[in-house]
Formats: structure tokens, C-alpha cells, sequence
């Protein structure tokens, strides 16, 4: 048996693994666990058990639009939870995980005569890229607050946002149980099974289930099916920046020469110059450089 290989542990920032490892109604202790340590701030108190739903929630309207969460579960007490990984960036993500919480809530409406006494909803997304919240926390909480009393806070709705980008702690500094499951998202998959300083019985749990080799044929088809979308996801983002890097030193350039003033001609010479060396610090030729400059 090749032992070796039966350690493999998927990325669990990949889909299938993900939910597999979280939205597992066989094995909750994964899931309650991740939503007790990013919810600590947010909670009165611990979750002791919660009720995986059907992720998919239909549109009040034919008008309105459906959505499916990665995992959508609710505790004893009715709270609401949303739980996903997002890898490609979207610019108005913020608003699109508003919206969705937004549609848990209708979703939890009545029929009939209704006070509109909904149970709170949490929203927790992690993503593999970054946004600017104005400040440099790693995980960012936003919910409902009196503009004039900020102390002032309703819990009717919570989003929290987990920068997993930020994340650049080594194994060996990985104390917190928060600062474990981070590690385990974001580098689970480059290693041959649990750390040794992983004692916690969850990580027994997340690893286990997460092993490539215990994984179906057909999940394993997902699950490479994942990991091609995120290697495509990754190439077009790279290929836009980059694209974008190289039209804006010629658009740059071109505006510093119409100028036409020694001044402007003399700044314009000065970048001219940091950017070719830029260029050459990447590994780009000078007659390139030159081409991609326009000089």
C-alpha cells in the first residue's frame, strides 16, 4: 500500500472538499467548531449543535434570483448560519454576501399574520483574495450599528470576512485554535497528513475527511474538476495584471511626452528609466523592455 500517497489531503478552499469537510451532517463537529471560534465576537453564547439545510434558497419572485449557498445551517435556537470560500475576486462582494443574507432572512418569513421577529443571521466567507475594509484586521465584522451611538449594535445580521491572503503565520506559530484552522485552510493540501502540534480531536476529524484516498470516484472527479477552475481562475487574474501593468507604463509614458515641457520631460526620462529596470528585474529582456515601453 502506498502510505504516502494515502496522506494526501485536498485543498479545503476547493468546493467539494470544503464542503465535505464542513457541511458533513454525519461529522458537525468540524463546522460547529469553525463557526464558535470566527463567531466568538458576534455570539452569546456557543454553539452546541446546528441543523444542515438545503443550500439552495429560491427567489421570492420568478423576477428574483435564486441562490446556493456552500453551506447554509441553523442551531437550536433558530440562528441562521451562512458559511462559504470564495477564490476568484468580485469587486461588489461585499454586497453580493448582503444580498444573500438578505435572502436567508426573507426565506425565514411566515405565512399568514407575522411580527417579522426573524432569528439572526451570520454570515462567514472566507476569501483567497483581499478587499479594502480600511484597515489591516484579518478578520473583518460588519453588522448593523446606530450611526451617532456605534456601541449601539443590532445582531439581526453579521458578516464576517475572514482574509485568508493575510494569513502568514508558520506552522510552528500557530498557538490559537484560530490561527490552526487558517493554517489548515490555507496549506492542509502541501502536507502528508495532521501536524504533530495539531492535538485538538477536530483535527483529527478535518484531516481524516479530507484525505484525497478517501474520497469516491465521483468526488474525486469534482474535486479535480475544482482545482482546474482555480488554476483558471488564478492564470486570467495573473494575465490581467500583468496586461494591465504594461498598458499603463505605455499610456504613462505616451501622456509625459505630450506634455512637452523640460520638466515633465525630465520626470517622464526619470520613470522612464525606473520602469525599464522593472522590466529587467523580471526577467525581460532590454530590447523588450524597450518594445513594451514604446522607446
Amino acid at each position: 500500500m502506498d502510505t504516502e500517497n494515502e496522506e494526501i489531503i485536498a485543498d479545503l478552499t476547493a468546493d467539494m472538499p470544503f464542503k465535505k469537510t464542513f457541511a458533513n451532517e454525519e461529522e458537525k463537529e468540524p463546522l460547529i467548531t469553525m463557526l464558535n471560534v470566527f463567531l466568538a465576537w458576534k455570539l452569546t453564547h456557543p454553539i452546541v449543535d446546528v441543523h444542515i439545510k438545503n443550500p439552495y434558497v429560491a427567489g421570492q419572485t420568478s423576477e428574483n434570483r435564486d441562490s446556493i449557498f456552500d453551506i447554509y445551517c441553523k442551531d437550536s435556537e433558530g440562528k441562521q448560519f451562512l458559511v462559504e470560500v470564495q477564490v476568484g475576486k468580485q469587486a461588489y462582494f461585499i454586497k453580493r454576501v448582503l444580498y444573500y443574507a438578505c435572502m436567508a432572512i426573507a426565506n425565514s418569513g411566515k405565512k399568514g399574520d407575522w411580527d417579522f421577529n426573524f432569528p439572526p443571521v451570520y454570515s462567514l466567507s472566507f476569501m483567497n483574495f483581499d478587499l479594502d475594509f480600511k484597515n489591516d484586521d484579518l478578520v473583518q465584522y460588519i453588522s448593523l450599528s446606530n450611526d451617532a451611538h456605534p456601541e449601539i449594535r443590532y445582531d439581526y445580521i453579521s458578516m464576517v470576512f475572514v482574509r485568508l491572503s493575510r494569513f502568514t503565520k508558520a506552522l510552528d506559530e500557530c498557538v490559537t485554535l484560530q490561527d490552526k484552522l487558517l493554517f489548515s485552510l490555507c496549506h492542509a493540501h502541501r502536507l502528508k497528513g495532521k501536524p504533530e502540534q495539531f492535538g485538538e480531536e477536530v483535527f483529527d476529524k478535518i484531516f481524516d475527511i479530507a484525505r484525497i484516498s478517501r474520497f469516491t470516484l465521483e468526488e474525486r472527479l469534482a474535486y479535480e474538476a475544482n482545482m482546474i477552475n482555480k488554476r483558471d481562475q488564478y492564470a486570467i487574474r495573473m494575465t490581467a495584471i500583468n496586461e494591465g501593468k504594461a498598458e499603463g507604463l505605455m499610456i504613462g509614458l505616451a501622456e509625459g511626452r505630450a506634455e512637452g515641457r523640460a520638466e515633465g520631460m525630465e520626470k517622464g526620462r526619470i520613470e522612464g528609466m525606473e520602469k525599464v529596470f522593472a522590466l529587467l528585474e523580471k526577467g525581460i529582456s532590454l530590447a523588450e523592455a524597450k518594445r513594451i515601453l514604446g522607446l
